[in-house]
């Protein structure tokens, strides 16, 4: 995938004038009712930007006042109560598409229950995921902890589609012939930078990000992570699960948001032994 040009200038616009990162969510993924007095799945998420905002506040250029602007995004002209701190509401109308929001938005991430407009904003080059609705476990607010998959998420669909097309055995060689080939960048690869350019700036900061793969630790390993050196993408922990189930993995770390391309992964995160809030990147060889 073509990292999205917007992403990009927006991240070195970051390295020069610092400007923040914008997170869009819409009312339906953060709430389960319009009116918004009841906590939805992407709630304990945006609870924790919120703390490495007011964390890291203080901390930045004069001209900004947070590192992520969060903005919601709804139909409703209902007075929203939801006790977080929203830097900018933005109300559709039909005088405008919702890519037309998101264009002049520029957001490293768009969070929504709708699986057609997170396609949509994919395909226009945007970080996003489609949140599905369940209880969820109150988190500690000591650290924002995101997880993300490798293929189809952090990296192009490139190598899941050897695999899909022809089999394993045919993946595994892939990997041991281009071992020192990088990954293209994948949908969510901007979003990763943008919490790893954050954490370069603090000794101690609120923000853990971690990586969740079904490679192995040969050849596949070793390409994600020349991947994830070449472009970037600082992740403080790495688990190579060599095709082995995520959920015991994910209950240990407690993310906030674990990002994956595979439905039955997300599906397995959300199970109620593991109870993680997973998000599905509809994306690659995996949601053809």
């Amino acid at each position: 995938m073509n990292t999205s040009e917007t992403s990009r200038q927006q991240l070195k616009l970051s390295e020069s004038k610092m400007t923040p990162f914008t997170i869009a969510v819409t009312s339906c993924a953060l709430f389960r009712q319009e009116r918004g007095d009841i906590e939805g799945v992407a709630f304990p998420f945006i609870k924790a930007i919120n703390m490495v905002n007011q964390y890291t506040y203080g901390h930045m250029d004069q001209d900004m006042e947070v590192w992520f602007k969060i903005v919601l995004i709804t139909t409703s002209d209902q007075e929203i109560d939801h006790g977080l701190k929203i830097n900018q509401i933005c109300r559709i109308t039909a005088e405008k598409t919702l890519l037309d929001y998101l264009k002049d938005l520029k957001p490293v991430l768009y969070l929504s229950t709708d699986s057609h407009s997170v396609r949509e904003a994919i395909n226009a080059g945007h970080g996003a995921a489609v949140m599905s609705q369940t209880n969820y476990t109150e988190l500690s607010g000591d650290k924002l902890r995101v997880a993300f998959d490798g293929d189809g998420v952090l990296f192009s669909d490139e190598s899941e589609r050897v695999f899909k097309e022809r089999g394993l055995e045919a993946f595994i060689q892939n990997e041991v012939d281009l071992e020192g080939t990088v990954l293209n960048e994948g949908p969510l690869a901007e979003f990763a930078k943008a919490l790893f350019f954050i954490q370069k700036r603090f000794s101690k900061c609120p923000v853990r990000t971690y990586i969740v793969t079904s490679r192995g630790t040969g050849s596949s390993g070793i390409r994600a992570i020349k991947t994830l050196r070449e472009h970037g993408l600082g992740i403080d922990e790495a688990f190579f699960l060599c095709g082995t189930p995520k959920g015991p993995i994910l209950k240990a770390i407690e993310p906030h948001i674990f990002f994956d391309d595979q439905q039955s992964h997300v599906d397995n995160a959300l199970n109620v032994e593991c109870g993680v809030v997973g998000a599905h990147v509809p994306f690659g060889v995996c949601n053809n």
